[in-house]
Formats: structure tokens, sequence, C-alpha cells
């Protein structure tokens, strides 16, 4: 099982232009405040950012940054929205917005640079 799915992370949709990942906040994604906790929100956000920038290269993370707005409760339902910034060839950078539910309020907003290349097998070339 992997980190995402551990944590109930479902991929809504992904391609190049935008990519949807959703998590339910359960008791033990909770902080001492009774509210997500900031890494719960963290990593939806990163999951987003890691299937979007991942789709059509090899792409390792270099920087990422992630404020947050808004407190998240117990059986809400967090959306994080990534789009791309930038694309460039060897650097490309994301905007992720953590949303309460599917068209609410951000509650955090991420930004992520990655580097990248073509991923193994691929030239570009025509055949």
């Amino acid at each position: 099982m992997s980190y995402a799915e551990a944590l109930g992370m479902t991929v809504l949709d992904a391609s190049p232009e935008r990519t949807r990942v959703a998590l339910t906040v359960t008791a033990a994604g909770l902080n001492m405040h009774g509210t997500a906790h900031g890494g719960l929100v963290f990593s939806l956000a990163d999951e987003a950012f890691a299937v979007i920038s991942n789709l059509d290269a090899q792409a390792v993370a270099a920087e990422t940054h992630l404020s947050f707005f808004r407190a998240a409760r117990e059986g809400e339902r967090l959306v994080a929205v990534a789009t791309p910034e930038r694309v460039g060839r060897t650097l490309a950078t994301y905007r992720v917005e953590v949303r309460r539910g599917e068209e609410g309020e951000v509650l955090a907003l991420f930004l992520g640079t990655v580097s990248r290349r073509e991923k193994q097998g691929e030239t570009g070339a025509e055949g």
C-alpha cells in the first residue's frame, strides 16, 4: 500500500492541464486542536503535485511552499487541484489549491517546482 493510499487519497482525474486528488479527513488525520493536521494537508497537495508533474516527464521536487488559510475538520472532503504555472524543458512549477469540497473555499495554497527530464525510453523522435 502506498502512502497516498494509506491516507485515503483518490486521484479524481489527471491530465497535464489539471489534476485533482481528494481525501476525507478522518480522526487519525487530526492535530491537537481537532483540525486537519498540516502534514495531512501538505501530503494531499504534494500528491497532486507529484501526479501532474510526472504525467509527461520524470520529475522530482526541487522546492515546495505551502500557505495555510483555513482549517479543515473531521469528515470534510478536501480536493487538491493542481495546474501548471510554467513548464520548461528541465524545470516546471505547479500551483495546487487545496479546497473544501469540489468547488469550496481555498484552505491552502501550494507552489512547487520540479526538476524534470524525459521519461526513460522516450526520445521524442518519430519512427
